[in-house]
Protein backbone atom coordinates (compact mmCIF):
# COMPACT_ATOMS: atom_id res chain seq x y z
CA UNK A 1 0.00 0.00 0.00
CA UNK A 2 1.24 3.49 -0.86
CA UNK A 3 1.47 5.68 2.20
CA UNK A 4 1.15 9.43 1.73
CA UNK A 5 1.06 11.50 4.91
CA UNK A 6 -1.85 13.91 5.06
CA UNK A 7 -3.80 12.99 1.91
CA UNK A 8 -4.43 10.39 -0.75
CA UNK A 9 -4.29 11.66 -4.34
CA UNK A 10 -5.57 9.05 -6.81
CA UNK A 11 -3.81 10.78 -9.71
CA UNK A 12 -0.49 10.68 -7.90
CA UNK A 13 -0.95 6.99 -7.06
CA UNK A 14 -1.75 6.24 -10.72
CA UNK A 15 1.33 8.18 -11.85
CA UNK A 16 3.55 6.24 -9.45
CA UNK A 17 2.17 2.94 -10.76
CA UNK A 18 2.65 4.00 -14.39
CA UNK A 19 6.19 5.26 -13.67
CA UNK A 20 7.10 1.77 -12.46
CA UNK A 21 5.57 0.12 -15.53
CA UNK A 22 3.26 -1.97 -13.39
CA UNK A 23 0.25 -3.39 -15.22
CA UNK A 24 -3.08 -3.43 -13.46
CA UNK A 25 -5.59 -5.75 -15.04
CA UNK A 26 -9.20 -5.89 -13.96
CA UNK A 27 -11.90 -7.87 -15.68
CA UNK A 28 -15.63 -7.92 -15.11
CA UNK A 29 -18.40 -10.02 -16.57
CA UNK A 30 -22.08 -9.27 -16.31
CA UNK A 31 -24.70 -11.73 -17.48
CA UNK A 32 -28.48 -11.38 -17.47
CA UNK A 33 -30.99 -13.32 -19.52
CA UNK A 34 -29.20 -13.87 -22.85
CA UNK A 35 -27.16 -10.68 -22.79
CA UNK A 36 -23.50 -10.88 -21.84
CA UNK A 37 -21.35 -7.81 -21.47
CA UNK A 38 -17.66 -8.23 -20.89
CA UNK A 39 -15.35 -5.43 -19.94
CA UNK A 40 -11.60 -5.43 -19.55
CA UNK A 41 -9.57 -2.50 -18.32
CA UNK A 42 -5.79 -2.52 -18.59
CA UNK A 43 -3.66 0.27 -17.19
CA UNK A 44 -0.01 0.08 -18.11
CA UNK A 45 3.02 2.18 -18.86
CA UNK A 46 1.96 4.67 -21.56
CA UNK A 47 5.11 4.08 -23.61
CA UNK A 48 3.93 0.60 -24.68
CA UNK A 49 0.36 1.36 -25.77
CA UNK A 50 -1.64 3.74 -27.89
CA UNK A 51 -3.66 6.41 -26.12
CA UNK A 52 -7.05 5.19 -24.93
CA UNK A 53 -10.14 6.43 -26.70
CA UNK A 54 -11.96 9.12 -24.79
CA UNK A 55 -15.66 9.13 -24.15
CA UNK A 56 -15.63 12.91 -24.38
CA UNK A 57 -17.42 13.80 -27.58
CA UNK A 58 -17.97 13.23 -31.26
CA UNK A 59 -14.82 15.21 -32.03
CA UNK A 60 -12.81 12.19 -30.97
CA UNK A 61 -15.04 9.59 -32.66
CA UNK A 62 -15.04 10.00 -36.45
CA UNK A 63 -17.73 7.33 -36.99
CA UNK A 64 -20.19 9.19 -34.76
CA UNK A 65 -19.33 12.49 -36.44
CA UNK A 66 -20.17 11.02 -39.87
CA UNK A 67 -23.48 9.59 -38.65
CA UNK A 68 -24.38 12.92 -37.04
CA UNK A 69 -23.74 14.58 -40.42
CA UNK A 70 -26.20 12.10 -41.97
CA UNK A 71 -28.89 13.02 -39.42
CA UNK A 72 -28.15 16.72 -39.99
CA UNK A 73 -28.69 16.20 -43.74
CA UNK A 74 -32.04 14.48 -43.03
CA UNK A 75 -33.08 17.32 -40.70
CA UNK A 76 -32.11 19.89 -43.35
CA UNK A 77 -33.91 17.83 -46.01
CA UNK A 78 -30.65 17.85 -48.02
CA UNK A 79 -30.81 14.71 -50.15
CA UNK A 80 -27.53 15.40 -51.99
CA UNK A 81 -25.55 15.96 -48.78
CA UNK A 82 -26.98 12.75 -47.31
CA UNK A 83 -26.24 10.56 -50.33
CA UNK A 84 -22.70 11.98 -50.57
CA UNK A 85 -22.04 10.27 -47.20
CA UNK A 86 -23.02 6.85 -48.58
CA UNK A 87 -20.67 4.17 -49.88
CA UNK A 88 -21.30 3.01 -53.48
CA UNK A 89 -22.22 -0.42 -52.08
CA UNK A 90 -24.60 1.05 -49.49
CA UNK A 91 -27.39 -1.19 -48.15
CA UNK A 92 -30.28 0.24 -46.13
CA UNK A 93 -32.67 -2.08 -44.29
CA UNK A 94 -35.72 -1.53 -42.11
CA UNK A 95 -38.13 -3.87 -40.38
CA UNK A 96 -40.90 -1.99 -42.19
CA UNK A 97 -40.07 -3.00 -45.79
CA UNK A 98 -39.25 -6.36 -47.31
CA UNK A 99 -36.59 -5.17 -49.75
CA UNK A 100 -33.39 -3.35 -48.90
CA UNK A 101 -32.18 -0.14 -50.47
CA UNK A 102 -29.14 -0.81 -52.66
CA UNK A 103 -26.75 2.03 -53.45
CA UNK A 104 -26.95 5.81 -53.06
CA UNK A 105 -29.51 6.20 -55.88
CA UNK A 106 -32.04 3.96 -54.07
CA UNK A 107 -31.39 5.93 -50.88
CA UNK A 108 -31.90 9.21 -52.76
CA UNK A 109 -35.30 8.07 -54.09
CA UNK A 110 -36.39 6.74 -50.68
CA UNK A 111 -35.37 9.93 -48.88
CA UNK A 112 -37.19 12.13 -51.41
CA UNK A 113 -40.29 9.96 -51.08
CA UNK A 114 -40.16 10.11 -47.27
CA UNK A 115 -39.77 13.89 -47.28
CA UNK A 116 -42.58 14.30 -49.82
CA UNK A 117 -44.86 12.23 -47.57
CA UNK A 118 -43.64 13.80 -44.31
CA UNK A 119 -42.51 17.36 -45.13
CA UNK A 120 -42.04 18.29 -41.45
CA UNK A 121 -39.92 15.22 -40.62
CA UNK A 122 -37.01 15.85 -38.24
CA UNK A 123 -35.00 13.60 -35.96
CA UNK A 124 -33.86 14.32 -32.43
CA UNK A 125 -30.92 12.16 -31.35
CA UNK A 126 -31.52 10.90 -27.83
CA UNK A 127 -28.40 8.78 -27.34
CA UNK A 128 -25.51 7.28 -29.25
CA UNK A 129 -23.15 4.35 -28.81
CA UNK A 130 -20.05 3.93 -30.96
CA UNK A 131 -17.91 0.81 -31.23
CA UNK A 132 -15.25 1.07 -33.91
CA UNK A 133 -17.03 1.65 -37.24
CA UNK A 134 -20.47 0.77 -35.85
CA UNK A 135 -22.78 3.45 -34.44
CA UNK A 136 -26.13 2.96 -32.69
CA UNK A 137 -28.34 6.04 -32.57
CA UNK A 138 -31.54 6.18 -30.54
CA UNK A 139 -33.80 8.89 -31.96
CA UNK A 140 -37.27 10.39 -31.90
CA UNK A 141 -38.99 11.45 -35.14
CA UNK A 142 -40.75 14.78 -35.05
CA UNK A 143 -43.50 15.90 -35.20
CA UNK A 144 -44.95 12.38 -34.69
CA UNK A 145 -42.85 11.63 -31.56
CA UNK A 146 -42.19 8.09 -32.89
CA UNK A 147 -39.17 6.53 -31.16
CA UNK A 148 -36.67 4.50 -33.12
CA UNK A 149 -33.05 3.58 -33.63
CA UNK A 150 -30.58 3.23 -36.46
CA UNK A 151 -27.50 1.01 -36.48
CA UNK A 152 -24.92 2.28 -38.95
CA UNK A 153 -21.81 0.48 -40.20
CA UNK A 154 -19.11 2.51 -41.89
CA UNK A 155 -16.57 1.39 -44.46
CA UNK A 156 -13.71 3.86 -44.45
CA UNK A 157 -15.36 7.23 -44.02
CA UNK A 158 -18.59 6.30 -45.82
CA UNK A 159 -21.87 4.80 -44.58
CA UNK A 160 -21.95 1.23 -45.88
CA UNK A 161 -25.03 -0.26 -44.16
CA UNK A 162 -27.91 0.96 -42.02
CA UNK A 163 -30.56 -0.98 -40.10
CA UNK A 164 -33.44 1.24 -38.98
CA UNK A 165 -36.25 0.32 -36.59
CA UNK A 166 -39.14 2.35 -35.14
CA UNK A 167 -41.93 1.73 -32.73
CA UNK A 168 -45.10 2.62 -34.64
CA UNK A 169 -47.33 0.49 -36.87
CA UNK A 170 -47.82 3.33 -39.41
CA UNK A 171 -44.15 4.08 -39.88
CA UNK A 172 -43.09 7.60 -39.01
CA UNK A 173 -46.53 9.03 -39.78
CA UNK A 174 -48.47 10.78 -37.03
CA UNK A 175 -51.11 8.62 -35.38
CA UNK A 176 -54.36 8.48 -37.30
CA UNK A 177 -57.22 10.29 -35.56
CA UNK A 178 -59.53 8.03 -33.61
CA UNK A 179 -62.83 7.19 -35.27
CA UNK A 180 -65.85 8.55 -33.44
Amino acid sequence: MIQHPGKTDVGEIRDRILDKGIVLDASARLSRIELTIESRVVVSDSSDRAPAASAAGAGERPALRIVQKAFDAWNDHDVERYTALLDEGYVGETHHTASALRGPEDARRAMKSSLDTLPDLRFTIESALTVGDDVLISWRALPSQVPGCTVTRLRGRKIAHTWTYWDAPNGLQPKAPALR
